[in-house]
């Protein structure tokens, strides 16, 4: 899909002529290194072992756990990414697959606000709103974008009091880290990669036996 960060197209720029070494190949237990031709600094290794993927290099670390072979578990998606599913299988960390973001964190606190207050008259409604931006000026960082929901408190006119619901569904900055992102495309390229030298070398022992 095109609309995760880094996008496909990217990462195949990342890896345009990248090679594959085999350095273990036995039934799931498996150690494949991905570099590009001619060197540089973009590179990750695979490995895998009953029940567990560990994709690591110049694209971070993650530990994945779900089936015997975890080839078979991504492979399930075809050759599209499913970051939210996948995160759930992360064994070491799987916080660290979504990072805070200021500008994700001020427009979802925008939305609620809008939403919350939509029946307000025009001049309350912008007032709370001037408040509520300075508030979120004064604090452009996650824990005190935290402070500014659980003490805003604005009234209008009417008696009408506006503050945040901070329970499940609050507004939290989250969005998909890009190492992660990466690393999603790099595991489904890097099966593909693995299961077509497999098909080619089957393909050539078959003529080979004709």
């Amino acid at each position: 899909m095109s609309d995760y960060d880094p996008t496909q197209e990217k990462f195949d720029k990342d890896m345009a002529n990248g090679v594959m070494e085999v350095l273990r190949d036995d039934g799931i237990y498996r150690h494949l290194r991905f570099r590009k031709l001619g060197g540089g600094f973009v590179w990750f290794d695979i490995v895998t072992w009953p029940g567990s993927l560990v994709i690591t290099g110049d694209c971070k670390t993650f530990t994945f756990q779900r089936l015997d072979d975890m080839f078979e578990f991504f492979r399930s998606s075809g050759k599209s990414i499913n970051p939210q599913y996948w995160q759930e299988k992360v064994v070491d960390g799987r916080d660290r697959a979504e990072s805070f973001d200021w500008d994700t964190f001020r427009a979802q606190v925008m939305e609620e606000f809008q939403q919350g207050t939509e029946d307000w008259g025009y001049d309350d409604q912008q007032e709370a709103r001037e408040a509520l931006e300075v508030d979120l000026d004064t604090s452009p960082d996650e824990f005190g974008g935290v402070d500014v929901l659980r003490n805003f408190e604005h009234t209008d006119s009417r008696g009408v009091i506006f503050s945040f619901d901070l329970s499940e569904g609050a507004p939290d900055g989250k969005s998909w880290n890009f190492h992660y992102i990466w690393c999603c495309r790099a595991i489904v390229w890097a099966i593909f990669q693995y299961d077509k030298l497999k098909m080619d070398k089957a393909l050539t022992a078959y003529k080979g036996s004709i």
